[in-house]
């Protein structure tokens, strides 16, 4: 029986296009978190560039992330530790400035903030989904051409 060459493939060959559309969205959110709110205190809004807030840093991880998402979508191991290094700096880096903010300025985390220490939460589960796909699933039977004929 031979499989066709558009026949859709399972298993770690195929790609998970709704981890891929889920995870890619995630990060997208996190870049918009970072331009929303961070921090508001009475009449003064802080965004994620302004004042002490690391917000480059959730870009820059989301960048990273987003490298990863296709090797993600097919449950390689480069990009499982890639997209979860990089949602996990992203969430330390909102979550540390949640807590600084808190302690230094008062006021109350904006949306943007909470976007991002959402959006970087989902980003991880996307990659600790692919890495319980990727254990759990067997590995793709080995292939072998026929053999010529008259050979044993």
């Amino acid at each position: 029986m031979s499989v066709g060459v558009d026949a859709p493939r399972s298993g770690p060959v195929g790609r998970d296009v709704r981890l891929a559309l889920i995870c890619r969205a995630s990060i997208v959110l996190a870049v918009v978190g970072v331009f929303g709110t961070w921090r508001s205190a009475a009449p003064v809004s802080l965004n994620g560039f302004e004042g002490p807030h690391d917000g480059w840093l959730v870009i820059i991880f989301a960048l990273v992330a987003l490298a990863g998402v296709r090797s993600l979508s097919r449950h390689g191991w480069l990009g499982i530790v890639t997209v979860l290094g990089a949602g996990g700096a992203m969430l330390y880096t909102a979550v540390g400035d949640l807590l600084d903010d808190r302690s230094v300025f008062g006021g109350s985390a904006g949306w943007g903030l909470w976007l991002c220490i959402g959006a970087s939460t989902v980003i991880g589960g996307c990659a600790l989904w692919a890495a319980v796909g990727r254990i759990r699933q067997p590995a793709a039977p080995e292939v072998r051409a026929p053999a010529p004929e008259g050979s044993l």
